[in-house]
Parts: structure tokens; C-alpha cells; sequence
């Protein structure tokens, strides 16, 4: 591992990456209390609700993946290449508080409180406040 330009952003990047790691054993492990703290609907009708735990199976891996892959890049010490992810990532929160929006006309901010944090740290690895 290369030493850091900017270590304090650099082991934030870490730290940020355990997020979606935690949101998704979470899902995975009690999917139900995980959809309720989102603030979407648990349905009853076995159908439904088979497509509620299947959807965050998915939701859960995904996250899983990329709280993973994070803490992997993290590993390299590319300062460059972290601050990519994080945008990849602030994208996914973006889109996550958008989909929310849309299916349960709320609970965006949830999502929204990452990308100001994550774009702090990007510009924090990409040097601008040098």
C-alpha cells in the first residue's frame, strides 16, 4: 500500500465503506425491520411478500458488494481510484432516494444524507482543499 496525499479523507473512505456493509447484513439478516426502518410497505399476501424478501436479497448483495469492493480498493491505497468508487457510490444513494421517492412518495433524505458526505471526501482525495 502507497502512502496517502490526504490520509484523513483517504481513511474516511474506509469508514464509509462500512455502511453499505451494515445496511446490507442487516436486510439480509432481518429484511422485514429493514423494509419498515426504510418506510416501505411489509405486505401480508404471500406473494407480495415472497417479492419483498427477494428484493432485499438483492438490495442486501448489492450493498454487500459494494461496501466490499470499497474496502478492497481502499487496500490498494489509490486515492484516485477511491474517489471514483465514492462517486459510484453517491449515484447509487442518489438513485436509491429517488426510487424511494417515487414508490413510497417519501424517505429520500434517508438515502440523500451520503452524497454531500461523499462528495466532501472525493474532493478531499482528489486534493482540493490543499
Amino acid at each position: 500500500m502507497s502512502a496517502q496525499s490526504h490520509p484523513f479523507f483517504y481513511n474516511t473512505s474506509l469508514a464509509l465503506s462500512v455502511f453499505p456493509m451494515l445496511f446490507g447484513i442487516n436486510a439480509m439478516l432481518r429484511p422485514d425491520s429493514h423494509l419498515r426502518a426504510l418506510g416501505f410497505p411489509l405486505h401480508t399476501e404471500p406473494t407480495a411478500k415472497k417479492l419483498n424478501l427477494a428484493l432485499m436479497r438483492i438490495w442486501s448483495i448489492r450493498n454487500l458488494s459494494v461496501g466490499f469492493l470499497l474496502a478492497l480498493i481502499w487496500n490498494t491505497g489509490d486515492e484516485k481510484l477511491m474517489a471514483k468508487a465514492l462517486g459510484a457510490g453517491m449515484a447509487m444513494a442518489t438513485t436509491d432516494g429517488f426510487v424511494s421517492r417515487l414508490l413510497i412518495g417519501g424517505g429520500e433524505t434517508q438515502h440523500w444524507i451520503f452524497p454531500p458526505v461523499l462528495g466532501v471526501v472525493i474532493a478531499g482525495l482528489y486534493g482540493w482543499f490543499d
